[in-house]
C-alpha cells in the first residue's frame, strides 16, 4: 500500500511512511499536521493506494516457473500464480479501503 497527497497542482506526492490507518500515521510523524514541499498538510489529507497488481504478477512467475514442465504446466502455473496473486490482491485491498476510511 502507498500513502500519497494530493498538491495543488493535482500531482499525488507519495509518502515515504507506512501506517495501517491515519491514528498511526499521526503517531509516526508526531502531529496531524506536517510539511511537505513547503506546503501544510493534515493526516487528513493522506491516501493509499495498491502497490501492484499480484495477479498479473503472479500469473506470469506461475506460468514461467510452469514452462519447465511444458505446455500444460504452464497453464497450470499460471492459473495457481494468477489465484496466488488474486488473495493477495483482496487483502490489499482491504488494507487501502481500511486506511482510507479511518479517522
Amino acid at each position: 500500500m502507498k500513502l500519497y497527497v494530493i498538491d495543488d497542482s493535482n500531482n499525488k506526492i507519495y509518502l515515504n511512511l507506512s501506517a495501517s490507518n491515519r491514528s498511526e500515521l499521526r503517531s509516526t510523524i508526531g502531529s496531524e499536521k506536517f510539511f511537505l514541499r513547503e506546503k501544510q498538510f493534515s493526516v487528513f489529507d493522506v491516501k493509499a493506494e495498491n502497490e501492484m497488481n499480484n495477479s498479473l504478477t503472479g500469473a506470469i512467475v506461475g506460468g514461467t516457473v510452469g514452462a519447465l514442465g511444458g505446455p500444460v504446466g504452464i497453464l497450470i502455473g499460471g492459473l495457481v500464480g494468477g489465484v496466488l496473486g488474486n488473495t493477495t490482491d483482496e487483502k490489499e485491498n482491504a488494507r487501502v479501503n481500511s486506511f482510507n476510511n479511518s479517522r
